[in-house]
């Protein structure tokens, strides 16, 4: 339940980044891409499949025109990401952002290939593609980041250093 929450505010946050008199490159990177990367790189055990599936379905629901080519491009994501990070040992930021900037690539042109046959697959430029890649990497790094660093811990011992 707490996923499903989180998903949804960040879709939603991926909404508002969209918003006319904001600028264009804050939606670059790809927010939701965080829940599919965390739970194999902190070895839970949730179900890929049906996390992307929910994750694509919300993502076309709140920003695509047409309800299916999102959930068929986060579901083939998320079993990306679950294949690389099962392969990988390293559990940096580094492999986070790599990670993170791979299933970019992937939902892009999964998305893409599923709304061909329906005549919206205008191909983007590979400058956005890259950017949006470059973006929701730098995203990730900075969740894992934050994972790593484990900073509910680091202010409990803080606090016991200040009173003692």
């Amino acid at each position: 339940m707490k996923l499903a929450a989180a998903v949804t505010a960040t879709l939603l946050v991926q909404r508002l980044l969209g918003a006319p008199g904001i600028p264009p490159w804050l939606s670059l990177a790809l927010l939701p891409m965080v829940w599919l990367v965390a739970p194999p790189m902190l070895h839970r055990r949730d179900n890929p499949l049906v996390l992307g599936l929910l994750t694509g379905l919300g993502w076309d629901l709140l920003l695509e025109p047409v309800i299916g080519p999102g959930g068929i491009a986060w579901s083939g994501t998320a079993l990306v990401v679950v294949w690389v990070a099962g392969r990988i040992a390293d559990r940096s930021p580094k492999a986070w952002g790599a990670i993170g900037t791979l299933g970019a690539l992937v939902v892009t042109g999964l998305d893409h290939l599923a709304a061909l046959p329906l005549g919206g697959a205008a191909l983007p430029s590979p400058v956005t593609v890259a950017l949006q890649a470059l973006a929701t990497g730098l995203w990730c790094s900075l969740a894992g980041w934050l994972v790593t660093a484990d900073l509910p811990v680091r202010w409990r011992r803080f606090r016991t250093r200040r009173l003692h």
